[in-house]
């Protein structure tokens, strides 16, 4: 997954609905980091842990 798909689903009702898209937000702002890298940065540990996060072979 590409930040910029990230980005562009964030708008989307639809997409990871239980989410509040302010705390993501905040987040990055609470890390000092650009929304951007914030996102990255999770896509990134995310993939390292894809297979106890039952998300391997996607």
């Amino acid at each position: 997954m590409k930040v910029r798909s990230v980005r562009k689903k964030m708008k989307a009702v639809a997409f990871a609905r239980a989410v509040s898209r302010e705390d993501i937000t905040e987040g990055a702002e609470s890390l000092r980091l650009d929304l951007a890298d914030h996102i990255a940065q999770v896509i990134e540990a995310m993939q390292g842990e894809a297979e106890a996060l039952g998300l391997a072979g996607s």
